[in-house]
């Protein structure tokens, strides 16, 4: 039976490869990969092999008329997988695809061991809660962009980790402990997909005839951890130091008030790509029972480090990695990883992962943008939270534009 519109009947990703059928139409179609046309013909399949581990990749199918023009025509964004030994954000590992249509988004990701339900959201409003690792909106319109949250929780003794299940333990014991927490919740992965999709009119336009390594684009990412109380009282009672100064304030991309602050800025370029990076540590301030000040210190920036990971004519990616401590008492680090992937050609994939404290924010413009916009915002759940024994935080956005 010949199929009336195109659509993504099957797809397979390993590591290298992605493999896809679609509707067999009948008609030629014509495959491309980012700007090149890698298939035409009136199969309905193609693998296409040899590619990067981890990345994004970009396919539109053309349905051609006789006349050989364009009469349907469907995107799809796609990722590699990643089972290297080195990764350890687990959203790092599974591959995001996004199709579009000129009447749906669907949205597809690889399963996440020990999770059994994904909370759905569109533009910060919650659509639906489901079992599948599939989402289709079909109430969607050509001329407005989309925003996409997949969230989801695990336990820690369904985590893949080798020390899991003591891990665990030792979460619902501080989850006993902390009148401000529960067991169960001191023992839940979280894991946050977030996914930025241009109007549909835009992205079922004319395929770009220019090679991507001819793009030039200026990306700026600022991370910054931050309390949001006046005052935080010392986990540790018998401290003298038993209340910290906060930063007293909401999430804001412009406060100079902060515990930590990184910002980097890469510029991409066709023979030479650079990357500038600062990093700021802000004041510790200590206060006895009544309040009074006690002593006040600036910890070390040492631990905050930046990297480019790799880069070629595709892609470059960097890694952040951050441990700050409190120079005031002993106590656990503020920790926090990042690998950031920007592609020549205006895409983003970025991943994160960190403690369910302080508060953490990112934001993110490039240089055809005025003012920052957020890729991620966490609220702190108390100092203790910083602990190693109780659940982190995962993260990851990507962008089709």
């Amino acid at each position: 039976m010949v199929a009336k519109h195109l659509e993504i009947d099957l797809l397979q990703q390993t590591d290298t490869t992605i493999y896809f059928e679609w509707s067999d139409t009948g008609d030629t179609c014509v495959v491309k990969r980012d700007a090149d046309t890698i298939y035409t013909g009136t199969e309905n399949s193609f693998r296409d092999k040899g590619l990067q581990t981890g990345e994004l990749y970009t396919y539109t199918i053309e349905r051609l008329g006789d006349d050989g023009q364009v009469k349907e025509r469907i995107k799809m964004q796609t990722s590699t997988e990643d089972h290297s030994e080195d990764t350890v954000n687990y959203l790092q590992q599974i591959a995001i695809t996004t199709i579009v249509s000129e009447s749906k988004i669907i949205l597809a990701w690889g399963a996440i061991d020990g999770i059994d339900e994904y909370e759905i959201y569109r533009d910060g409003e919650p659509v639906e809660t489901t079992r599948k690792t599939q989402f289709t909106d079909s109430d969607v319109e050509m001329d407005r962009d989309y925003s996409y949250w997949i969230r989801a929780e695990r336990p820690l003794e369904r985590s893949e980790t080798g020390f899991s299940e003591e891990k665990s333990v030792a979460a619902r014991i501080f989850g006993l402990l902390n009148i401000k927490s529960s067991q169960q919740e001191a023992a839940m992965e979280k894991f946050w997909i977030a996914k930025k999709i241009a109007p549909l009119e835009q992205l079922l336009a004319d395929a770009p005839q220019v090679n991507v390594s001819e793009f030039k684009r200026t990306w700026d990412l600022r991370y910054t951890t931050f309390l949001p109380d006046e005052y935080l009282a010392n986990p540790n009672l018998l401290s003298p130091n038993r209340y910290f100064a906060g930063d007293n304030r909401t999430f804001t991309p412009e406060s100079s008030h902060y515990r930590t602050q990184v910002n980097f800025s890469l510029q991409l370029g066709n023979e030479e790509t650079t990357l500038e990076f600062q990093k700021d540590v802000g004041p510790s301030i200590a206060y006895d029972w009544r309040k009074k000040f006690r002593k006040a210190d600036v910890a070390s920036s040492e631990g905050i480090q930046l990297e480019k990971a790799k880069e070629d004519d595709r892609n470059v990616m960097v890694n952040l990695t951050h441990s700050v401590g409190n120079p005031l008492t002993t106590s656990p680090n503020i920790d926090y990883d990042v690998s950031a992937t920007f592609y020549r050609d205006g895409h983003y994939d970025i991943t994160g992962l960190h403690d369910q404290a302080p508060n953490h924010e990112v934001y993110l413009k490039n240089d055809k943008m005025d003012d920052w916009f957020q890729i991620h915002e966490a609220e702190s759940k108390g100092l203790a939270w910083m602990s190693r024994s109780t659940a982190s935080q995962y993260w990851r956005i990507s962008n089709f534009e």
